[in-house]
């Protein structure tokens, strides 16, 4: 790992069947910062949080010679290809966010959010369910950050979407993730619910120091919470820089007619100003 990189890409492709989606991607994200990954439908964020989290895996070696490699908090997870045969354990430090939220539907709302600590106790006590008092204590706690503590007892599949995306949120908090990866967590959301799952991430990224990537379809999300934007182009980078100086005609090159349908607003180009920017990360 680069050092103050969390996330280093190399030369990853990936195709399925005949259909390339990704083509020589690479891309380095530091320690502590939040990052929007932008691009119209069919672009390739998805799949790309997808290697990073090792759900996938990428295809054998670079376009360009040399061998596609993934690495994720110092940590291959996949090189040229193959995934590291300790995916389990590296996973751990990994927070995934589903836009459909993931949960268990018919288990309660904490027992869910103990679902987090399962990479850091023995197989058989998560098989069997056993979890310590500090464990429930630390779930309840996670709950209570997100305003959901009152919830504790409840199925998960009586909530809200809202409520069950801030479940979600308190999970990653369980398994102490180091970095969150949030997959279109706000798209199946209205805007207050939106919001509050926002600023949940941005004050986990400020206060825990955890580096935050965010699929996010509406880029006016991406202006408001991410001092940095990635934006893919049919599996190309098309632009790696500041939010800040993401302008019009770089929205209109990415998204194309489709500029209405991403929520893009003139001049929403800067941050508020009480947001906090973390270091820049070597690129």
């Amino acid at each position: 790992m680069t050092a103050g990189n969390v996330v280093s890409i190399f030369g990853l492709n990936k195709s399925f069947g005949a259909r390339q989606v990704l083509f020589d991607l690479s891309l380095h994200i530091g320690q502590g910062e939040m990052v929007a990954l932008i691009g119209s439908s069919g672009s390739g964020k998805s799949t790309l949080l997808r290697h990073l989290a090792g759900l996938t895996h990428g295809d054998a070696g670079a376009r360009h010679g040399g061998m596609s490699r993934v690495d994720v908090l110092g940590n291959a997870i996949q090189c040229d290809g193959r995934l590291n045969r300790r995916i389990r354990r590296h996973r751990a430090r990994i927070g995934y966010i589903f836009q459909q939220f993931n949960l268990v539907g018919r288990m309660s709302v904490i027992g869910n959010v103990l679902l987090g600590s399962l990479g850091r106790i023995p197989r058989w006590r998560g098989v069997c369910g056993l979890f310590s008092e500090a464990e429930r204590r630390q779930a309840l706690g996670a709950l209570e950050r997100v305003g959901m503590a009152e919830y504790a007892d409840r199925r998960a599949s009586t909530l809200s979407g809202g409520q069950q995306q801030r479940v979600a949120i308190a999970r990653t908090l369980a398994q102490r993730a180091e970095i969150i990866l949030a997959d279109e967590p706000v798209a199946s959301l209205d805007p207050a619910s939106a919001r509050k799952v926002m600023d949940l991430l941005l004050d986990i990224n400020a206060q825990d120091g955890a580096t935050v990537l965010v699929t996010l379809h509406q880029v006016e999300y991406a202006r408001r919470y991410c001092p940095r934007t990635v934006a893919l182009k049919q599996g190309r980078i098309h632009y790696n820089g500041p939010t800040s100086i993401l302008s019009e005609r770089h929205l209109a090159e990415i998204y194309g007619a489709a500029t209405e349908d991403a929520g893009i607003r003139p001049g929403e180009a800067s941050p508020p100003a009480n947001m906090r920017v973390p270091r820049a990360a070597s690129r």
